[in-house]
């Protein structure tokens, strides 16, 4: 018996799983939006295993951090996607952020990649 999956059970499944840090909210649509895209092009379902993505995937603030995770050089997410890594790039946008607000919120280039 399978259940179907909608993007807000698919984001709140990691708050469940005690795993919200893992992802940003933002990178967890995105995240969503790759899996189902994912599930087309394969034509099979995905099952959700959220410890089983925490494990596969970690989400980048810049490719700095990924490349001192890594102890590589891309220059880009492009880059690194044109070398053969999963790369799920999005668009965070942060109203907390010291310095900014709602009407000046931080917005930063961030993605999510498959781990080697």
């Amino acid at each position: 018996m399978k259940q179907t999956v909608t993007e807000y059970d698919f984001v709140n499944a990691f708050d469940q799983y005690n795993r919200s840090e893992n992802f940003s909210r933002q990178g967890r649509h995105a995240l969503f939006e790759w899996l189902s895209e994912l599930e087309e092009d394969m034509g099979e379902e995905i099952e959700l295993d959220v410890i089983g993505i925490c494990c596969a995937f970690t989400e980048y603030e810049s490719i700095g951090e990924f490349n001192e995770a890594y102890e590589t050089e891309y220059e880009d997410w492009d880059e690194l996607s044109n070398d053969g890594g999963n790369v799920i790039p999005f668009t965070h946008t942060d109203y907390f952020a010291e310095g900014h607000s709602v009407t000046n919120p931080l917005i930063t280039e961030r993605a999510i990649v498959e781990d080697y």
